[in-house]
């Protein structure tokens, strides 16, 4: 029997609810959220530079807790077409399944990741230790 594939996203940065570009989720049929976190990431700031006109979070897979929400769409496969797009997956984000948790339980989400410390260090993240980011 195949393992029914994410059903919602994760998102810990600028896509949550009050942030700059919830309006993107909203586009891309947002139905609602709930609160969340992952296990098993470290979650960075990245800040505005000559190429990044405003500054945004990333993630990597590592230990520790990165805070968020879920989100569910109408059409998840058309709001991923929509969320790629803004995190330039495959480029500077990747798109991978993960579980998100909430206090209803797990939920198997997609989320966007950089792809590695190297990453990170090129764009100068600074490590968010409290695994909870928002736009400064």
């Amino acid at each position: 029997m195949l393992r029914p594939g994410p059903s919602a996203v994760f998102v810990y940065g600028t896509l949550k609810q009050g942030e700059r570009n919830f309006p993107v989720s909203q586009q891309a049929g947002w139905k609602r959220s709930e609160s969340g976190w992952l296990e098993g990431f470290q979650l960075f700031h990245i800040p505005q530079s000559r190429l990044r006109p405003y500054s945004y979070p990333a993630i990597v897979q590592a230990d520790g807790r990165v805070w968020g929400e879920v989100q569910w769409f109408q059409d998840l496969e058309l709001a991923l077409s929509v969320l790629d797009s803004l995190e330039d997956e495959g480029r500077e984000y990747l798109r991978i399944p993960t579980t998100a948790h909430t206090e209803a339980g797990p939920v198997l989400v997609w989320v966007y990741v950089y792809p590695g410390l190297e990453a990170i260090r090129s764009a100068q993240g600074i490590l968010i230790s409290s695994g909870v980011w928002s736009a400064p």
